[in-house]
């Protein structure tokens, strides 16, 4: 069976790196360590970090070192102003801010290219919803391959189940029918929500 919504995101977690880190990457490619505005390092690295927020889809690691990421939608991100250099978005409307931001290693070339090339914008952004449809694309069809055999393996428990009511033994029939079950079927078969693609 093809990897489930958890080993996607556990996919998706190797390929993350936190938003202020990101911002420094940008600052140097596109840059080459130039001041960019007059707030200094700091300066620059939030307004950075606000506008790859603004180009790419924003991660959020939960305070809980185990937990993944969730991406975040733009609602979430509307009205925040960065701080300390990416590492903080606070909001003046009293929301909580947010500190363990994180975007894709991945789509780090877009803002570069963005930043570097703003003529061509439009197809620099085209590309890049491109290469998103096809990772969508693939998703989706490995997320249909696993439905389909987890509907297999309900049916499968079924008719175990059937036959282990079937069964004139003293044994329990649900124990019965869950053993032969879990010496056929793969024991993780969990799905978790999928991070949203935008």
């Amino acid at each position: 069976m093809t990897a489930n919504v958890a080993g996607r995101r556990e996919e998706l977690g190797h390929t993350l790196i936190p938003l202020a880190l990101a911002a420094g990457v940008v600052r140097k490619k596109v840059y080459d360590d130039r001041r960019v505005t007059t707030g200094g390092l700091e300066g620059d690295l939030n307004m950075l970090a606000c506008f790859v927020a603004a180009m790419i889809p924003l991660y959020e690691y939960p305070p809980e070192p185990s937990g993944p990421a969730r991406a975040l939608n733009r609602s979430e991100v509307e009205g925040g102003v960065f701080r300390n250099g990416g590492r903080e978005l606070r909001f003046i409307n009293g929301r909580p801010a947010k500190y363990n931001l994180a975007v894709s290693a991945n789509d780090i070339a877009a803002i570069v290219a963005l930043l570097k090339d703003p003529e061509h914008s439009t197809r620099i952004l085209s590309r890049f919803a491109r290469r998103r449809a096809q990772e969508a694309k693939v998703w989706s069809e490995r997320l249909i391959e696993q439905a389909t055999e987890l509907r297999r393996e309900a049916r499968q428990l079924v008719v175990h189940a059937r036959a282990a009511y079937s069964d004139s033994s003293s044994e329990a029939p649900v124990a019965a029918a869950a053993r032969k079950v879990s010496a056929t079927a793969p024991a993780d078969r969990a799905i978790a929500a999928t991070p949203r693609l935008t």
